[in-house]
């Protein structure tokens, strides 16, 4: 029996994965150059995960270069992972010098005042265009307990957007059909995604002020990235927790957090924001929402429309932190025939 070209071919095929497997880098550069050394060999989305995946950090994966590593990988699973590496070095200290990536120069003044001002112009007309639609929102319910995040339940609603009203509906608890209501459930849970939160931003009467940031690479569009800050006495932003079959307590609160802007539809494409100035003995301390905003298919028409968000809270008391993970899918035109009743709509709370 002849087996000698068997080998040359066997070789052949693994070589391209043997760095990977290989690879044991913790730091911040270093998975840089790992990405960017795999990409020359044009790995599957799945053997780069797996390669991502034995990776750990003694340093923190910041935002930007995230961003950027999000934009140069094959596919979900690996940026799944990056997420897992972002989120499981958050209490390591940054790299002494955080990665190069390529840039534009950074704007002027006039030409950020004029990204600023078309960025709010589309803000503030945004939930005018939307078109009646009907998705599928999945919600992802964590309870942070002993620094790591434990499923609590998942959740599926039927969401109607007509005549610019949001209306929820639960379909399924854990994958199977319920007539509860979030408020039955208790737990965190938002609203806002269809344009309030951009409101809240980007109506003048917020008074926000903006920053020049830095440029990043957000879903392989290059992107603005501005701070903002809104004063409390300003803000448009509310919270409200209390405990279920109890009566809540509601306070409107300041906040600052991060827009990026498309840079060729001065479209807004993430808001990140942080709650500030809660009050004392509000029963949370610490509130931040995280919205991805992206193109969607309606009726054969695209709109920009939400795709994700991230939603964590502190309480106050001895409870867990909560983290809601959302994503909305299967967008679709709203038919004439059908019905509607806004009688049970989900009202903010968290």
């Amino acid at each position: 029996m002849r087996i000698r070209p068997i080998l040359p071919f066997a070789l052949a095929i693994l070589a391209p994965v043997l760095p990977l497997a290989a690879a044991t880098h913790n730091t911040v550069d270093g998975l840089v150059h790992l990405i960017r050394d795999a990409i020359q060999q044009q790995p599957s989305d799945g053997d780069l995960a797996r390669a991502l995946h034995r990776v750990e950090l003694d340093e923190r994966l910041d935002n930007r270069t995230t961003e950027e590593l999000e934009s140069l990988v094959p596919g979900p699973k690996s940026i799944a992972e990056l997420e897992r590496l972002r989120e499981a070095s958050l209490r390591e200290p940054l790299p002494t010098a955080l990665p190069q990536f390529p840039s534009p120069p950074q704007p002027t003044m006039d030409e950020l005042q004029d990204v600023l001002s078309e960025a709010r112009q589309k803000a503030i007309a945004y939930t005018a265009s939307l078109p009646d639609f009907i998705c599928t929102e999945t919600v992802v319910r964590y309870e942070q307990r002993n620094r790591d995040w434990t499923l609590r339940d998942t959740l599926t609603l039927e969401l109607t957007y007509f005549g610019h009203k949001e209306n929820y509906r639960l379909r399924t608890l854990n994958g199977h059909p319920t007539k509860a209501t979030f408020g039955d459930l208790g737990g965190a849970w938002s609203r806002g995604e269809f344009g309030s939160m951009l409101l809240t931003v980007f109506s003048t009467g917020s008074q926000a002020a903006f920053r020049w940031s830095n440029w990043t690479t957000l879903r392989k569009r290059p992107a603005y990235v501005l701070s903002f800050e809104i004063h409390v006495e300003n803000s448009r932003y509310s919270l409200t927790a209390g405990k279920l079959g109890e009566p809540a307590a509601t306070a409107s609160v300041g906040e600052h957090g991060l827009v990026y802007i498309d840079r060729e539809t001065k479209e807004v494409i993430r808001l990140d924001s942080v709650a500030d100035s809660i009050p004392k003995g509000f029963p949370l301390v610490a509130a931040t929402r995280t919205l991805d905003y992206g193109p969607a298919d309606v009726g054969g028409l695209t709109f920009l429309l939400p795709l994700r968000a991230d939603v964590r809270l502190v309480p106050r008391d001895s409870n867990p932190p909560t983290r809601n993970q959302v994503e909305f899918t299967a967008y679709r035109k709203f038919a004439g025939e059908s019905s509607i009743s806004f009688g049970d709509a989900v009202e903010e709370k968290k």
